[in-house]
């Protein structure tokens, strides 16, 4: 038997050569739909479904949800046929989220558990999730816990948090502290905001450890940093109070401003001052109400004083009442209030002609009102009277109000989801100017939400959008001229849209014009601007791009060979969960290319590939599990990753397999199964699975054919094979 190793290389493989290696009703179902029976297609896939193939499940959710077979195919094999568990996650978030599916508890759980099957480490979290909380499935703490300790075992860090507050409480039927803290400790290590909080709580409270104040405050000052909000009023309180820091109540002040939710009295009559003057946040009238009604209620001389300053700048009959209870305690600042009020004698407007104009069919006034009432600066917050004052004015034709009436009824939060109205609405606020409007309603005859499918009108509107300065619109607009896409194709005005978009930040745009200069499509080759749109895509978090980085630094495409820097490159892909940035890390590591040869490291990262279904990784897996190379040699289990290789496709594994049913090594022998394996592989175009067909056809006996024999042969001359000597 012969094995080898595979190299790194970008390639584009075919519809066609894809599918070949699917289960036949598969291929028959995709055969029927590119024929246009719909219905005929959908029950071959159905049935591939049913007989055990998976990713036909994937298949057939793209195939409701696209307007149109062939964009759920192009779909299908753009971004969903090499990972079902990263497919069949993604679709189950999009029917938990309701975001580009119809909410579905149910049908979530279905693609969750799918995705958990398969080794899906974030699925685990979402089981346990909605088991936890009843949603989709019924309510059990047990098997929550269950579900989170099997995320958790599976590295997923939300798993471990929330795997550990179960521990802590004992409500999945298992109490124990030390060990919940362990998990929150391996949780806030992977930067799990949550768990960064909770081991503050830890150090504030001594659970398990003595109490730290110090810390504690690190940990939530890591978790304030990361923007989640219930570490604001603890990292407040701390440098209010001088707990574990040094006191500093300018910088509390600004952490207490930022916190949203209910709030001590004490911190309430802070956040209140701050909202309604202004000081370290945007002012806020609604916010400050809210909070100092709060310290009112707790008898706060000051807080009745600043209840009269929002009662006044508002035009709140009471407060001149207000002032005068705090003045009576003595508080100066109500005294000087007063004081001005005798010597001004003069009344505000205020609200209330805002509300006499927008009676008197005023669409600017309602607008107003209708963001007062949104938010509560002024007014008593009121969703409904705001909606229905951006309804009025959207009806008299105010362009703002047009859009955000359009957004409330697509949105489907605030009232019942009404796509046609909104399609209606951002029609009318685009074909008035308004940019995120021509965007939206871009989006709405791409997807087909409001329309029918029209993907003319839909680069129409992209095209205006990004006019407007709309970056996704940009992106959009360069894809449809790259690919032709209802439009003549034109790469040289594709890439003024990408470098523009690229140029805003966004990063799906850099990614295609780092490809467009690696290629040399619609502009001149240039490794050092490819390289430089990858380094924006990647820093926008885009996987790909930084495993592209590593195959030209590994490559040496166009630069000279950088190691290092490809590994460095290759490890980010991997970090950040991209399959082929494992594989390739695994083979720098086994050729030595990070300078040590490292098989132990090499099989880590070739596993962690396989373990996505990567077919390359389970193939060099299995050659070292064969050849006893970094582990014991079991030439058993290395039997099947061979056959898991080849039935994801993989050429070489066929030929593998062939050679040893053709030698009855670790297998019976078996020259019919050789003789199948080797023609798959020939298929695929193997000269060397040629090779080893025309051998069998000159000398094994019962199989002698020297016709075969000479046209296997002659085929793997034409296809460059040479056989060792």
């Amino acid at each position: 038997m012969r094995w080898t190793w595979i190299s790194i290389e970008i390639t584009t493989i075919g519809m066609n050569d894809i599918f070949k290696t699917y289960p036949r009703s598969f291929r028959r179902g995709i055969e029927s739909l590119e024929k246009s029976n719909t219905e005929k297609g959908a029950k071959r896939i159905e049935k591939s479904l049913e007989a055990g193939f998976k990713p036909a499940l994937v298949f057939l959710d793209l195939l409701r949800h696209s307007p149109t077979p062939k964009e759920a195919i192009d779909l299908f094999l753009a971004e969903y046929q090499l990972d079902f568990v990263k497919a069949s996650l993604e679709i189950g978030v999009k029917y938990f989220t309701g975001k580009d599916r119809i909410q579905s508890f149910s049908d979530s759980v279905q693609y969750f558990l799918e995705s958990a099957r398969a080794g899906g480490i974030e699925a685990c979290n979402y089981i346990g999730s909605m088991r936890e909380k009843g949603e989709g499935l019924p309510l059990d703490l047990t098997k929550a816990f269950e579900w989170y300790e099997r995320g958790a075992e599976r590295g997923d860090k939300a798993a471990k948090y929330n795997y550990g507050r179960l521990l802590y409480s004992g409500e999945g039927g298992y109490k124990d502290t030390n060990e919940a803290v362990d998990y929150w400790y391996a949780s806030a290590k992977e930067g799990y905001l949550p768990a960064i909080y909770k081991v503050g709580e830890v150090f504030e409270l001594g659970l398990t450890v003595p109490v730290k104040l110090e810390k504690a405050y690190e940990w939530y000052i890591r978790a304030a940093q990361g923007d989640y909000e219930p570490a604001f009023q603890k990292v407040g309180l701390f440098l209010y109070e001088g707990k574990g820091v040094e006191k500093n109540v300018e910088q509390s002040l600004v952490w207490l401003s930022r916190i949203e939710g209910n709030v001590t009295s004490e911190v309430a009559l802070r956040l209140g001052k701050i909202y309604l003057l202004g000081i370290d946040a945007e002012k806020n009238l609604g916010k400050a109400k809210s909070y100092l009604e709060q310290a009112v209620q707790a008898d706060y001389s000051e807080a009745i004083y600043l209840m009269g300053v929002l009662n006044e700048e508002t035009n709140e009959e009471n407060y001149l009442e207000m002032y005068q209870r705090a003045a009576d305690r003595g508080f100066a600042e109500a005294q000087d209030a007063l004081a001005n009020y005798y010597l001004r004698q003069s009344d505000y407007q205020g609200v209330e002609m805002l509300i006499k104009a927008a009676q008197n069919g005023s669409a600017e006034a309602m607008v107003q009102m209708a963001k007062r009432h949104e938010t509560g600066e002024g007014v008593d917050k009121n969703i409904k009277t705001a909606v229905d004052y951006y309804r009025k004015a959207a009806e008299k034709g105010n362009l703002e109000a047009q859009y955000q009436y359009a957004s409330i009824c697509l949105a489907g939060e605030w009232i019942e989801r009404d796509k046609y109205s909104a399609g209606d609405y951002f029609k009318k606020a685009a074909e008035s100017g308004h940019p995120r409007a021509c965007y939206l309603l871009g989006l709405l005859h791409e997807k087909g939400e409001t329309y029918w499918s029209d993907k003319d009108k839909a680069y129409e509107w992209y095209l205006k959008a990004a006019e407007k300065g709309v970056p996704g619109a940009m992106f959009k607009a360069a894809v449809y001229l790259e690919n032709g896409v209802k439009v003549e194709k034109d790469l040289k005005e594709a890439l003024i849209w990408y470098r523009k978009a690229s140029a805003a930040g966004y990063a799906k745009a850099a990614f295609n014009l780092a490809i467009l200069f690696e290629t040399g499509q619609g502009c001149e080759l240039d490794i050092e601007k490819t390289i430089e749109q990858y380094v924006v895509a990647a820093e926008g978090g885009i996987a790909e791009a930084m495993n592209n980085l590593g195959n030209l630094y590994h490559q040496g495409k166009g630069i000279e060979i950088d190691s290092l820097e490809a590994f460095k490159w290759y490890t980010r892909a991997d970090e950040a969960g991209f399959m082929l940035g494992s594989y390739n890390l695994g083979v720098m590591w086994y050729f030595g290319e990070t300078g040590e040869k490292n098989l132990q490291k090499a099989w880590f990262y070739f596993k962690k590939a396989a373990g996505k279904n990567y077919a390359q990784a389970q193939y060099n897996l299995a050659g070292m599990l064969f050849y006893g190379e970094g582990v014991e040699e079991n030439k058993t289990e290395a039997l099947e990753l061979f056959r898991k290789a080849a039935d994801n496709g993989f050429a070489e594994a066929w030929i593998s397999l062939g050679e040893f049913y053709t030698t009855g090594e670790i297998v019976l022998k078996d020259i019919e199964k050789a003789i199948e394996y080797f023609n798959l592989a020939s298929d695929h175009g193997l000269g060397e699975a040629d090779f080893l067909l025309a051998k069998i056809y000159e000398s094994e006996e019962g199989h002698v054919d020297l016709v075969k024999h000479g046209q296997c042969l002659a085929r793997s001359v034409n296809r460059g094979y040479k056989p060792e000597a």
